[in-house]
């Protein structure tokens, strides 16, 4: 049989964790559709909709970033706490799987499950909530473009089919960032893992941007743009951005992979 990876081997994994890890998954998730539902209700009562406007749902926007950035984070950072106590973890480093097949099946349940998931439930949660209030009201707005050409805006359009979230599409690496760093504080720290992570993560983003203000202002005191530079196109600083946190990311993953396996040594 394969030392590495056996994928019969995974599966029993697979099932074995799901024991622990899923009473943690299924409260996040529970806890997740109940602040959605709250908030939904509480922003779509009778007497705002007596005066529904074009920005009734942009509410939508920050809550979306806001829980997800939570439930990733939290579950990702739940995955492998277990590992700061004592007793746990030494159920866990005896458990018959190679290194690789315990961070896969981490992996497996912090992003393949879990973002999905999250996704389901915000789009399930604005249907339900978006089609009611389709069904008694009307807010359409219309305008010509530069070729004369009318265009219609349904404000009371789903979240998942409005133009604002197609924007987003450069920024489609945070949520697999913020698992990787989650996901290595819940090895790397051996007590209060999130509040540590949460920290380090706020500590780290205040010196990144202190010292990417300070290079720029550097290098670009007393000079001017002349002609067409790489560094003028918007598009070509976000790609940038995006590599180089794509990079960060499989870096951390790497990392974690490491720690776990030095737990086990």
């Amino acid at each position: 049989m394969n030392n590495t990876f056996n994928i019969n081997r995974f599966g029993l994994l697979l099932r074995r964790q799901w024991l622990d890890f899923g009473k943690i998954y299924l409260i996040s998730f529970g806890v997740l559709i109940g602040i959605l539902a709250f908030i939904y209700a509480i922003s779509l009562t009778d007497e705002r909709l007596k005066y529904i406007s074009f920005n009734t749902l942009n509410f939508r926007y920050p809550l979306f970033l806001i829980t997800g950035l939570l439930f990733v984070s939290i579950i990702a950072n739940s995955y492998f706490m277990q590992l700061g106590q004592k007793s746990k973890a030494i159920i866990n480093i005896l458990t018959p799987a190679s290194t690789i097949e315990k961070f896969l099946c981490g992996i497996f349940y912090t992003v393949i499950v879990a973002l999905p998931s999250y996704l389901l439930c915000f789009y399930l949660t604005d249907l339900i909530f978006v089609s009611s209030i389709r069904a008694t009201h009307t807010l359409v707005t219309s305008y010509n473009d530069y070729n004369g050409k009318k265009v219609v805006i349904d404000n009371l359009a789903y979240f998942f089919s409005t133009p604002t979230v197609k924007q987003f599409l450069q920024f489609y690496y945070v949520p697999f960032l913020i698992n990787a760093v989650f996901l290595l504080g819940s090895i790397f720290f051996q007590s209060f893992h999130y509040i540590k992570t949460a920290i380090s993560v706020m500590a780290f983003g205040v010196i990144w941007v202190t010292l990417t203000i300070f290079i720029i202002k550097k290098l670009t005191d007393n000079t001017v743009w002349v002609g067409s530079h790489y560094w003028q196109d918007e598009q070509n600083i976000y790609f940038l951005i995006s590599l180089m946190s794509i990079l960060i990311t499989l870096v951390f993953w790497f990392i974690s992979f490491i720690r776990l396996k030095e737990k086990e040594a």
